[in-house]
């Protein structure tokens, strides 16, 4: 009985904490893939060189088969993992899908969907970490339906300050009659760290066009431009507490010119501002959560106002020896519009999101 009751004590103890969930992140408020102050494995799909700082790791996300954008009420089962040869680090993760269709924009005509992800990611480190990723996606429906996309990620690193970026290289979704066909898109970050303090800043722009399939007849020009602007800080209250601030400010302009959908715009704009915990309850359970707040904001076209919306959400974690399990506990409903690398509704919902990652 006392060896079993070692074992069992042995099994429990933390010996490094496996951060590398979408649970985790969305518990504290950030977006799924990725954060510009907090530390996680899945930082990797904003800067690839982060790869070489969570070494060896097998991430694993618990989902169903469905196609199309992955939400807290509609998880797409996915993974990967992070290893090393030699002097570098590499990661293959597959089916981490994009939340909008393949230039990051959103289908026009319908027709394209993110789905079938594979993504091959290389990292150095030196006087300057580098790293570069690959990443491709789509499937073929039938002979006259399907999408296709190819996307390159990059990062720097060097001492406090990090240089990063996606690049759309090609993106087209066929359907029946019509089809959807992305420019070159860009989406490139920067971050730099102050003591506890991290200062970010991102711009995206990309253009979507919608055209007949048997006449190559142009039917809706799509084009977007969004900036953000901001801080956060993390810092270590005590030896297992955490506090973690974010404040930042989105500008986003989407417009519209053709038959299809019409000569439209959106413009919107946005101060969010968020504050969230995480804490070691115990040697084996780690207890996190959230409040999102939108501070000033409006939807200018539809005039509608974004201040005062708030989203709650709770998460644990739990680590047996070198495994972590995260599950996001509950989120709230509110949805806020904003800028690059957040996401604050994620929808009503109970242990949503369920992860497993092993430290090998």
């Amino acid at each position: 009985m006392k060896n079993y009751l070692t074992l069992v004590l042995a099994v429990a103890v933390v010996s490094s904490p496996a951060y590398a969930s979408r649970a985790r992140l969305e518990a504290l408020g950030e977006g799924k893939n990725g954060s510009y102050y907090i530390d996680d494995a899945r930082n990797m799909f904003l800067n690839p060189a982060s790869i070489a700082k969570n070494k060896k790791k097998l991430m694993l996300e618990l989902g169903g088969a469905s196609e199309g954008p992955d939400s807290s009420s509609s998880s797409v089962a996915q993974g990967g993992f992070i290893n090393t040869f030699g002097d570098f680090t590499y990661a293959l993760y597959l089916n981490n899908n994009d939340d909008s269709a393949v230039a990051s924009l959103g289908a026009v005509s319908g027709v394209t969907r993110p789905r079938n992800t594979i993504e091959l990611a290389l990292a150095g480190e030196g006087s300057v970490n580098w790293g570069l990723s690959v990443l491709h996606g789509g499937a073929q429906d039938s002979t006259t339906t399907g999408s296709n996309y190819w996307k390159a990620r990059f990062g720097l690193d060097k001492d406090n300050m990090a240089l990063f970026g996606t690049v759309g290289l090609y993106g087209q979704g066929n359907g029946a009659t019509n089809q959807d066909k992305a420019k070159l898109s860009l989406n490139v970050g920067a971050t730099y760290k102050m003591d506890s303090m991290t200062a970010f800043a991102n711009f995206q722009s990309g253009s979507l066009e919608s055209s007949v399939v048997s006449t190559g007849t142009i039917l809706n020009t799509r084009k977007v431009t969004s900036f953000a602007i901001g801080a956060g800080w993390n810092k270590e209250m005590t030896k297992s507490t955490h506090m973690f601030t974010r404040v930042e400010a989105d500008y986003a302009k989407t417009t519209n010119e053709g038959t299809l959908v019409g000569n439209t715009y959106t413009t919107i704009y946005n101060i969010p501002v968020v504050l969230g915990a995480e804490a070691q309850a115990l040697s084996w359970l780690a207890i996190r959560g959230s409040l999102s707040h939108s501070l000033i904001g409006q939807d200018v076209s539809a005039r509608t106002d974004l201040g005062g919306t708030t989203t709650a959400a709770a998460g644990l974690g739990m680590t047996f020896g070198d495994v972590t399990v995260d599950g996001l506990v509950a989120t709230g409903s509110s949805t806020v519009y904003g800028g690059a690398n957040q996401s604050f509704g994620f929808g009503d919902g109970m242990m949503s999101r369920i992860a497993m990652t092993y430290n090998f």
